[in-house]
């Protein structure tokens, strides 16, 4: 009888190739087949070689689950794209309510970033696996800006943490506003050293808290402290400092009420109302940092009476615009921000800033643990 066995070796090149979904299927064929896939190494080369890597957005259900939404898959009711998945179990103290008190709070790099009672959490909804980090020692409610990120050079996943302070300037007698970047490192579970820098800038409120990191920075949209003008601003996760990034040029706060702010499309974009126009637009900035690259790309129209207020998210494989609706209800635009498709969720204004409910995450097999553990 021939042995039709596949080489190990060949299995890993193909397996690697394969979705995040398929391969987790594959670990029941065989034990080494399993074993090879269970490994730390081989989520890494998964991660690092997807050709085309599948998204799903993780959003807070009534009950003791989360709803994992495929942004690529159809939107109706009883859809095939929606999967429920339980929460990271809670540590063994009382707790009246522990689904209420944990916290979405963003995700990179394959993981979701989770805090409950201040503990924590990194966790892959994919896997199924966690990795908890108690009594965290700083209250989130403190800053006026925080973001989830990855150091590529230390490869090291990272809390950043904003806080606010005022200095007096006794030659000029005035109060210089300065900003304490912590940046908590989930390798070592410890703070890195903590750096004071100038900040003459404004949170512009809980909806814009959240950073987004891109191109290797931390990025948040703030106001200038002097005139009140809505600028990025971007922290280097390397290089530890701050630079600014300006929106187009004729944009003002008269014309244009932001809406939100994060990467769509590799690109960094805003979504505005247009003043007196009922409409939507949203910009996206095709070259990094180069303001002139700023461009229009979508208008979505607004019908105040209906409540019908679109939050874009991201772009999907196809191109369609995957956001969320004021009236409680997930939906896919084209191009000219034409409704295609909704899948109807919660009540009024559930959904609206999607982001403070919600992850969206890239499947991945990687774990938890900071990935000098896994080599």
């Amino acid at each position: 009888m021939e042995n039709h066995t596949l080489p190990l070796e060949l299995a890993r090149e193909i397996l690697l190739r394969l979705p995040v979904r398929s391969v987790l299927r594959c670990k029941c064929v065989c034990k080494s087949w399993h074993s090879l896939i269970s490994t730390p190494q081989f989520g890494i080369s998964h991660y690092d070689l997807a050709a085309s890597p599948s998204h799903r957005v993780l959003i807070k259900s009534k009950d003791f689950l989360v709803q994992s939404i495929d942004i690529d898959a159809r939107l109706f009711k009883q859809s095939s794209a929606v999967h429920f998945l339980c929460l990271p179990p809670p540590p063994p103290r009382p707790s009246d309510d522990f689904h209420y008190k944990y916290e979405l709070l963003g995700s990179c790099r394959g993981l979701v970033f989770l805090c409950y009672q201040g503990d924590l959490i990194l966790w892959n909804p994919s896997m199924g696996v966690h990795k908890r980090f108690p009594n965290f020692e700083c209250d989130l409610t403190d800053t006026i800006l925080y973001a989830f990120g990855y150091d590529t050079s230390t490869a090291n996943y990272c809390l950043v943490l904003v806080g606010l302070e005022e200095s007096e300037n006794i030659e000029s007698q005035s109060y210089e506003r300065k900003a304490e970047i912590l940046i908590f490192s989930f390798k070592t579970a410890l703070y890195v050293p903590s750096k004071s820098i100038s900040f003459p800038y404004k949170c512009m409120g809980e909806n814009f808290s959240a950073g987004a990191l891109f191109s290797g920075a931390i990025h948040w949209l703030v106001l200038t402290e002097d005139e009140n003008v809505p600028v990025i601003i971007a922290f280097d996760m390397i290089q530890k400092s701050l630079l600014d990034i300006p929106l187009f040029d004729h944009f003002t706060m008269g014309k244009y009420e932001v809406h939100s702010f994060g990467v769509m499309g590799e690109c960094l974009s805003v979504c505005c109302k247009v003043q007196g126009c009922g409409s939507a637009e949203i910009w996206m900035m095709k070259e990094y940092n180069v303001q002139s690259s700023w461009t229009k790309c979508v208008v979505i129209p607004i019908n105040d009476f209906l409540n019908d207020h679109f939050w874009p998210v991201c772009i999907t494989k196809d191109g369609q615009i995957f956001g969320s609706n004021i009236g409680g209800r997930l939906e896919k635009r084209n191009h000219k921000g034409e409704l295609l498709e909704f899948l109807k969720y919660g009540g009024g204004g559930e959904l609206y800033y999607l982001n403070l409910r919600s992850a969206l995450y890239r499947e991945s097999l990687l774990f938890p643990s900071s990935e000098d553990d896994q080599q």
